[in-house]
């Protein structure tokens, strides 16, 4: 898959965007020690709503977040990628994450994908995301939305999910994910995917695993899949056993 983007220009997320630093700002200044956690993983491909990111290959990853009591938090993830002029993608996120009410939660927050070691004047892979997950105990429903999205002439996209954990024993914990990427039109789902023809605005990808921990460590196997059609030839697309090693700190 070949990913092109436009430079963002409209002004949606990035209002949201400062609201939400000042917001955490405010609140880490008023917090003597806030805390930092952070992960490292192995994995042997690195898939982004189904769609590998590494030509099938593994990635390294990682990750920190800085957070507080309030709930407000500051947060950067990085990988190895493995398509156009870069090799690395870099995340970076501002949000809060507290209680609704006694049974549901909630995640809400900004995010920027960046590909630092690419030339974004040219490959212009950089894109925001504004994001939402709403939690019900083992539950997790999402949405997220960009307005500018990857490429040229591809501009509103959502990404509706949902993600549900279920423990089988005491260290085993059964893994469901389905989740719909939906584009303005066909036409630029079809940019999107650089390929075709594929019909409908959009495609759906899911995957089901398990996970459970040894030594300290995270262990999560999982087989992903999408819907899109055949006729885009998109390899990279493909259902495929996904193995993962993760520790926390």
């Amino acid at each position: 898959m070949k990913k092109t983007a436009t430079p963002f220009t409209k002004p949606l997320p990035i209002t949201l965007s400062c609201a939400l630093l000042l917001l955490a700002s405010h609140s880490f200044s008023s917090q003597a020690e806030p805390t930092l956690s952070g992960n490292v993983s192995l994995t042997s491909d690195y898939l982004f709503r189904g769609i590998s990111q590494t030509n099938e290959g593994m990635a390294l990853q990682g990750g920190l977040t800085l957070s507080t009591d309030s709930g407000f938090y500051l947060s950067t993830w990085g990988s190895n990628i493995s398509f156009g002029q870069g090799s690395m993608e870099l995340d970076l996120l501002a949000g809060w994450t507290g209680k609704l009410s006694e049974e549901w939660s909630t995640d809400l927050g900004v995010m920027q994908y960046r590909y630092p070691n690419g030339n974004n004047d040219t490959d212009q892979f950089n894109f925001y995301e504004a994001y939402g997950k709403f939690i019900y105990k083992d539950l997790t429903l999402g949405l997220a939305y960009s307005n500018d999205y990857f490429g040229t002439d591809v501009d509103t996209y959502y990404y509706y999910s949902a993600d549900y954990n279920y423990p089988l024993l005491d260290n085993l914990t059964l893994q469901l994910h389905a989740s719909y990427n939906q584009f303005e039109n066909n036409s630029q789902y079809s940019t999107f995917l650089a390929a075709g023809p594929v019909s409908g605005d959009g495609y759906l990808d899911w995957s089901i695993g398990a996970s459970t921990t040894l030594l300290g460590a995270s262990i999560a196997l999982k087989y992903a899949d999408t819907d899109i059609d055949s006729s885009a030839q998109c390899n990279l697309c493909d259902g495929r056993l996904v193995a993962t090693l993760t520790k926390s700190f």
